[in-house]
């Protein structure tokens, strides 16, 4: 099994805003990732160009590049259409794939094959989203706690380095990234994850009304539904009184 350099979702982060313990338990602010704070200019690369990508990096034959995108996509996949499923972790599944067919590759090479064949490394694909940053620094200003919640294919480490390469402020203390395993959005218990701590409100800001929006409300949690074509954070700093 290739050694990931994944952290614990719940302890994840590097700066614990001031305001995260106050007497009434303070506010926690979750942010989505992909369509909130990251823009997509273009689709996420498919299966075909994904072979390209894991041809390329990891030396293989395009058969078994072909092979273990195949295997690692409908595993993925079956994990997604299940909305209760634990999402398996995408580099375990790429690392299995390559040593059941005799390729075993350094966690490094794996590292370099997913952020090519994620397409991380086009300037053409991903863009911070401005306001989102704004609205970021302005609840952790005030003193309230940011954190993060993606469902994504991109591991932690290199989701951190797809998110500061784009400028998102490093000002939340954790972050759930599916890709690393575990539950994920709509599953309650990828909200509870992220929000854990004596907090005496939760507030949840995404794109998605079934992923983001419908189950933090489930939850008695505030809601603020962004839309990405025009993305706008006034109902934000409403609920904040900012």
């Amino acid at each position: 099994m290739v050694r990931r350099d994944r952290e614990d979702p719940a302890v994840a982060g590097t700066t614990v805003p001031s305001g995260a313990a106050g007497p009434d338990g303070g506010t926690v602010v979750v942010f989505d990732c992909f369509g909130t704070i990251v823009g997509e200019l273009r689709p996420m690369p498919g299966p075909e160009e994904f072979t390209g990508w894991v041809t390329k990096t990891l030396a293989v034959d395009r058969q078994t590049a072909d092979d273990i995108v195949n295997s690692v996509f409908t595993t993925l996949l079956d994990a997604l259409v299940d909305k209760s499923a634990l999402q398996p972790a995408t580099l375990d599944l790429l690392d299995e794939a390559l040593r059941e067919r005799g390729e075993a590759r350094s966690a490094e090479d794996l590292h370099t094959a997913l952020w090519y064949a994620l397409g991380c490394a086009d300037d053409d694909r991903y863009e911070l989203c401005e306001p989102a940053a704004v609205a970021m620094r302005r609840v952790a200003d005030a003193g309230h706690t940011v954190r993060l919640l993606s469902n994504c294919y991109l591991p932690g480490g290199l989701m951190r380095r797809l998110l500061g390469g784009l400028g998102v402020p490093e000002v939340f203390d954790r972050a759930h990234f599916t890709a690393d395993g575990g539950p994920k959005k709509p599953d309650a218990r990828a909200f509870e994850l992220i929000a854990a701590g004596s907090f005496g409100r939760r507030i949840m800001v995404g794109d998605s009304a079934d992923n983001d929006i419908a189950p933090a409300r489930l939850l008695g949690w505030d809601t603020v539904p962004v839309d990405p074509a025009r993305p706008d954070f006034s109902g934000l700093y409403a609920l904040l009184d900012l």
